[in-house]
């Protein structure tokens, strides 16, 4: 379910933020300066997270840095090694 928040800056410019909050998703916010915006930014949003289209941070919840220091030592180091021994 997304709310809309209306904040004034100091300066007296209006924003609006809103929150995109669903059961056993991250929640998502984002700031506009028209209403319009903001709504059809949390209707698009709800709407992907329901589909399942909405990948901003599942595929880096996939891995750890256990794996990605793993994957470095693997792949890179061997790479710089070989090209010491080269020259």
């Amino acid at each position: 379910m997304a709310t809309i928040q209306e904040r004034k800056s100091k300066d007296g410019k209006t924003s609006h933020k809103v929150t995109v909050r669903l059961k056993g998703h991250p929640t998502r916010t984002a700031t506009f300066k028209r209403l319009t915006d903001a709504r059809l930014w949390a209707q698009q949003t709800e709407a992907n997270i329901r589909q399942g289209r909405y990948f901003q941070t599942s595929e880096t919840r996939k891995h750890t840095v256990t794996e990605l220091i793993d994957r470095y030592l693997r792949d890179y180091i061997p790479q710089k090694l070989d090209c010491r021994n080269q020259t």
